[in-house]
């Protein structure tokens, strides 16, 4: 270390030790060694404070003079270290032995020479056995959070459970015996169903007034959904004060832990399904002593302050208690110094193996604040790391540096990250299985701005080596390090421009007639989006229908679209999901008959009946409306692959955009797929070199997928006319973040000039016109909109009307 610069230095957390090694001799002989092990050079700091606690404990006080004359480092950087020790409760100063100058003596050997007549533990003991007990390994989940009681998120079982990673956390969170609620009176977590009861005896018996009692009585032993359980009361503006009440009764239900959540995966629904249990009444709680020791047995010795976090019950209960356990010897009273003597209350096991030193597990960690062991300390860890929302770095019971970091728009921003350059070898490792684990979060990409305090780019080599064994690179605006993706911006209005072109609604690629425009659609709902598509519009979609054989039926977004049995056969396939066993009647029905008329004369049914017989069939997939009226029963592919045929799906898809993001293909693919299945495709895609990831577009903070073939393909093409997009054309989704976000409505036409959307507008349309109900656009742009909108009006032959275009037009 010496040699390495230490000698030099004031603070050894300065020096990186990386590449150091020093040889060892082995098997001596003669006093002499007969070969040498070459071995890394372990935690500088660990070693000096080590060495600096084991002259302390065998030889008494000694001054910071005595000290630094016999270790090879310059004072100021023994001070630093003595210093640290005094603040962590390890050492303390005073005049022992009549010198001049304050002598370093254990804080435990000071307690007791000034007449300590308390048995004590050391403190750092009682962290390293609290850390024991709180990151021990675990093959299941479960075991994980039995032994913790409960968790609030899912990182605090990555360094708890073995092969785990936060993909695993979507079947944890779905588990029938694992509940969700507010299980203390601070914290909202998740917890198994048999931990229910000690949950429940450290909270005092529950407040309910007539509603909460109203809404408790009709939770059945199956559990209610929200919807279900406030269908019953009255809606509407003129009801609101009822909904407010009933909102306020369900939480105060949930706040006393007299209702808990239970997560439900649904097929096609992309959010769980929350359900409703009963618990008061229903789980038998444990005795508040039970409950007391059950927790303290778990999350080991705990001092009367922190136990009031865990309990909701008055501070005097809790003391009576802890003074009945205690004469009934089912728990131990400890002492540790924290500098003074502080009581912890431990289980008889752990008071045992306070006793004796214990080997200090240093291994590094990035936490979270909310973390178990990380709550415990949080006030020592705030006055060691500053205050502030961020990541802390462990080593061992140590915090030694944080990470200033957050998701935002499906990547990470990196603010800041405060490790000592001692720590960077052990700190690239964890960070590096960190940042692998957020992928399966679906945040791929991390920007990082700062390292220590200095920007990235003026880091010194040793960071700089890190961040490239990390795969960061420059961003290319002398700012920012990447990882993860490629920054490669394109405008907005050359993204618009290859978009149209691709989707045949550029003026250089519509198609000549509707006939060839249909034969590239794979499902159309109406004839905007037909007409959009070609130069020369002879026959509606209607018309089409029987020539084509096309047939009526739902899309997985849930709209009625018109396309080819073989379409709906394969979205059938892709929902997965069979039919109701009192349906199969009027499936087998419709696989032999078409005409609805038979139906309803066999069975004696008007037509409205019939609609709302076979309206759910339809909306699942099940049946179709054929060209001529009638009803088919719609099988689903036989003998493929589930996985291939939604890949090949969305395969499909993504390779129609030439720039998109996440959440527009989520968008665009519907509920069926989840947001885990198609990143997995688009992470083939990115393997296979067909896709790139990153910044790809100037004015927007999301990160997006882009096929290199079609960006690079965009010279050539001339600017794109100026248009209106339909709410019915399939490309509505794929801008529907930007219709909410610059024109606040989810569903309209959008128009768009100079290759970009000025405005959008609500129609009806009927009678052969549009009518024009609501209109949001740049007050600077309103009449190059309204001619985009007039010219749109006139290829569709259906003129402008209604009161508010003749008052944009008077305008």
């Amino acid at each position: 270390m010496s040699v390495a610069g230490a000698a030099d230095m004031d603070d050894l957390t300065e020096l990186y030790t990386g590449g150091l090694t020093f040889e060892m001799g082995m098997d001596f002989k003669d006093g002499k060694p007969e070969k040498w092990k070459k071995s890394k050079l372990s935690d500088p700091l660990d070693c000096l404070r080590l060495k600096l606690l084991d002259m302390l404990g065998s030889e008494g006080p000694q001054t910071s003079e005595t000290l630094c004359a016999r270790l090879p480092f310059p004072s100021a950087q023994v001070d630093s270290v003595l210093q640290e020790l005094e603040m962590r409760n390890l050492a303390a100063i005073g005049f022992f032995k009549q010198t001049d100058e304050g002598e370093y003596i254990l804080r435990i050997d000071e307690y007791r020479i000034t007449g300590g007549t308390v048995d004590v533990v050391d403190y750092r003991t009682l962290q390293s056995l609290l850390l024991q007990k709180s990151f021990t390994k675990y093959e299941e989940p479960a075991e994980a959070m039995r032994a913790l009681i409960l968790i609030q998120r899912r990182d605090e079982l990555l360094h708890r459970v073995n092969n785990y990673r936060f993909r695993d956390w979507k079947d944890i969170k779905h588990d029938p015996d694992v509940y969700n609620g507010r299980l203390l009176h601070n914290r909202v977590g998740y917890t198994l169903k048999d931990q229910i009861p000690i949950l429940l005896g450290l909270r005092s018996e529950p407040w309910l007034g007539p509603l909460e009692e109203e809404l408790l009585d009709k939770i059945p032993e199956g559990g209610l959904t929200r919807t279900e359980l406030f269908e019953d009361y009255p809606k509407g503006k003129e009801n609101a004060h009822i909904q407010r009440s009933l909102k306020h009764a369900l939480s105060n239900l949930e706040r006393q832990l007299v209702v808990a959540k239970q997560y439900i995966e649904v097929p096609n629904r992309k959010r769980s399904l929350a359900v409703f249990h009963k618990i008061h009444g229903v789980i038998e709680p444990l005795s508040f002593d039970d409950a007391l020791v059950a927790m303290i047995n778990r999350i080991g010795p705990i001092r009367l302050h922190t136990l009031r976090f865990f309990v909701s019950r008055p501070v005097e209960d809790l003391a009576d208690a802890l003074r009945r356990l205690e004469d009934a010897n089912r728990i131990i009273r400890v002492v540790a110094l924290q500098p003074d003597p502080t009581d912890y209350y431990s289980s008889k096991e752990d008071s045992e193996n306070l006793l004796s030193p214990m080997p200090e597990d240093r291994k590094m960690r990035v936490l979270s604040q909310s973390d178990p062991f990380c709550s415990r300390f949080i006030h020592e860890i705030r006055l060691i790391l500053k205050q502030g929302w961020y990541h802390p770095v462990f080593k061992g019971v140590d915090p030694i540096g944080r990470i200033l970091m957050f998701v935002v728009n499906d990547y990470l921003e990196i603010k800041d990250i405060n490790i000592p350059h001692s720590y960077l070898d052990e700190f690239k490792e964890a960070f590096s299985s960190l940042l692998d684990n957020y992928r399966d979060r679906l945040v791929d990409v991390s920007v990082l701005h700062a390292f220590n305090g200095v920007p990235v780019h003026d880091c010194d080599e040793n960071i700089q080596q890190i961040l490239a064994d990390l795969d960061y690179s420059s961003m290319g605006d002398g700012e920012r390090y990447i990882r993860g993706g490629v920054v490669e911006p394109r405008s907005r209005k050359e993204v618009n421009r290859m978009l149209f072109h691709h989707h045949k609604m550029h003026q250089d690629s519509r198609l000549e007639n509707e006939t060839m425009a249909l034969e590239e659609m794979r499902e159309l709902r109406d004839d905007f989006a037909l007409r959009g598509r070609c130069e020369m519009f002879r026959v509606n979609l209607h018309s089409m229908a029987a020539a084509k054989q096309l047939h009526q039926g739902t899309n997985l977004r849930g709209h009625q679209v018109w396309a080819k049995l073989a379409h709906f056969q394969r979205l059938l396939t892709i929902r997965n999901v069979h039919s109701a066993e009192e349906d199969e009647d009027i499936l087998q029905f419709f696989r032999e008959h078409h005409d609805p008329s038979i139906f309803m004369e066999r069975h004696a049914m008007k037509r409205a009946e019939f609609r709302k017989l076979i309206s759910p069939l339809v909306r699942s997939g099940h049946l179709v409306q054929d060209y001529r009226g009638g009803f088919k029963t719609v099988e689903p592919m036989q003998n493929t692959d589930l996985w291939e045929v939604k890949r090949d799906y969305l395969r499909e898809l993504v390779s129609d955009y030439p720039v998109i993001s996440l959440k527009q293909v989520e968008r665009l693919a519907g509920s069926p797929f989840s947001a885990e299945e198609i990143s997995d495709v688009m992470h083939e895609f990115e393997e296979d070199g067909t896709l790139i990831k990153g910044f790809l577009v100037d004015d927007l903070q999301d990160i997006c997928w882009g096929r290199q073939d079609l960006l690079e393909g965009l010279k050539g093409i001339r600017k794109t006319r100026d248009l209106v997009v339909p709410p019915s054309d399939s490309m509505m989704h794929y801008f529907g973040g930007l219709l909410r976000e610059r024109f606040a409505y989810g569903s309209a036409y959008m128009v768009f000039h100079d290759e970009e959307p000025i405005a959008a507008f609500k129609a009806n349309t009927r009678d052969g016109t549009i009518e024009v109900t609501d209109f949001v656009g740049d007050s600077d742009l309103e009449k190059e909109a309204l001619r985009v909108m007039k010219e749109f009006a006139w290829e569709h032959d259906m003129p402008l009307a209604g009161k508010l275009y003749e008052k944009l037009r008077s305008r």
